[in-house]
């Protein structure tokens, strides 16, 4: 049996027409809506330690009955690696660079206890040449979804060359266990809807209310308390981070102070993580600020890569990071740094509405492959999302040639508002509705309305 490629479109009809909106075209390589697991077997086919069935336990956000469940066997070796191989799909499938490949995954917390625990989805063409995108595999076992744009596929080591995307015949998923042979262990994943979109895949989940207090290091009793809260993130592995309070403080009496020895060579870096936390959202218009000392000693050796990164992170661990330059990184003063949504870099694939982690990270420079190590320390505090309180809208009249025009001034992008008008202030009707791009937006007054009043309010949520 042949997997048959579905291309699923959004149209409308009109006057006796089809119109078709490839806006948010997919195509859906595969379902997983099998009637057993000898039917899933003829289709994929697992490694020696891998062991793949039908599950009913589909998320609640899937169009489907049933998903692929693969629980893994992890032998205690360098690079456990187990893999499910796709059979040839049904015809050549093209994908575009600025597409994306979205699939649903849900993880296990087993993967806690791996040194290294990725996932990769590898394409094949025509020719036998291959590519990967990857990322590590949940260590929750909800539901979540996987975004890859098709542009950021990578070359694998025992791969020729990377694989034509318009030729692609054959996919599979290559789950690592461990990078060190550690001590076996076994895990399971579900897969399902894997497909190519012109969108990312994104489940409509209503945001969170936003935090306003990220963290101002004043609820810890003392340094063991913050130490279990957060966890250690480092690279290269030789490089050590340690976190402690630190007091005084710019705010309150306590700061984190966040020593790192780098470790030689390129690209080192330490940070802490949040453990996963209630959803909070960031508001498109919020402002997030952070007070931050960096530490002159780190100034005889920072280049262009010294920086300071505030990151937050969604349920499927997607971030999106907020990267200052190396000034405020080797300054030895308190300062504030303040960023907005649009500072954080690309938010498509991210649910900025239901975040539920963050990241304090600094990176000592790119340097060179002989470059020496060295050790500095770095102060944090007081880091707040804040939603300023928005200015009323301003109106006012501009006489064209063609007519009167009314002008919005102070609008907030992303919010809807209702404009009203009145003859007599008394009785008020509602006229048209204006959805903010910007900051300013305007309105044709009907030709031979000599007298009205005009009203603006903010539409609710």
């Amino acid at each position: 049996m042949k997997k048959q490629l579905r291309l699923l479109t959004f149209g409308a009809l009109c006057g006796g027409s089809l119109l078709a909106a490839a806006v948010n075209a997919q195509t859906e390589i595969e379902g997983f809506e099998y009637a057993s697991d000898d039917e899933l077997l003829a289709m994929w086919l697992p490694s020696g330690n891998a062991m793949i069935s039908v599950s009913d336990a589909v998320s609640p956000q899937s169009s489907g009955m049933t998903c692929m469940k693969v629980e893994f066997n992890f032998p205690s070796i360098q690079w456990a690696t187990e893999t499910v191989r796709g059979s040839d799909l049904g015809a050549v499938l093209s994908i575009a660079s600025e597409q994306y490949l979205s699939f649903r995954l849900k993880g296990d917390p087993a993967f806690a206890a791996a040194d290294f625990r990725n996932l990769y989805l590898y394409a094949y063409d025509e020719d036998g040449n291959f590519g990967r995108w990857g990322k590590a595999a949940p260590t929750t076992d909800d539901w979540q979804i996987v975004n890859f744009k098709a542009s950021g596929i990578e070359k694998p080591w025992d791969s020729t060359a990377l694989p034509d995307l318009s030729r692609i015949i054959r996919f599979a998923f290559f789950q690592y266990g461990s990078e060190a042979a550690i001590e076996p262990y076994t895990a399971t994943i579900y897969v399902d809807d894997l497909m190519v979109r012109d969108t990312p895949l994104i489940d409509v989940i209503p945001p969170a209310p936003p935090r306003e207090l990220i963290d101002d290091f004043e609820g810890y009793a003392d340094t063991t308390a913050l130490q279990a809260f957060y966890a250690y993130q480092t690279s290269p592995a030789a490089t050590v981070a340690t976190a402690s309070l630190e007091t005084p403080a710019p705010q309150g009496s306590k700061a984190l102070k966040l020593a790192i020895d780098f470790a030689p060579g390129q690209y080192p870096w330490g940070s802490v993580r949040s453990p996963v936390v209630a959803p909070f959202s960031f508001p498109t218009n919020a402002v997030v600020s952070v007070r931050f000392k960096g530490d002159p000693a780190l100034a005889g050796v920072a280049d262009n890569d010294t920086t300071f990164w505030l990151s937050f992170y969604d349920k499927t661990g997607a971030g999106i990071n907020f990267i200052t330059g190396g000034a405020p990184v080797v300054t030895g003063e308190w300062t504030t740094l303040q960023a907005r949504l649009e500072d954080f870099g690309d938010t498509s694939t991210v649910d900025v509405g239901n975040l539920v982690q963050w990241r304090i990270l600094v990176q000592g420079w790119m340097g060179i492959p002989e470059q020496a190590g060295t050790s500095a320390a770095f102060y944090i505090d007081d880091i707040r999302i804040a939603v300023p309180t928005a200015e009323p809208p301003i109106l006012s009249m501009n006489r064209e040639a063609a007519g009167l025009k009314l002008i919005m001034d102070r609008l907030v992008p992303g919010k809807a508002y209702e404009l009203r008008s009145s003859a007599d202030l008394a009785q008020w009707g509602a006229v048209t509705v204006i959805h903010a791009t910007s900051a300013s937006a305007t309105w044709d007054v009907p030709a031979g309305q000599n007298q009205a009043f005009y009203l603006l309010v903010e539409k609710a949520p």
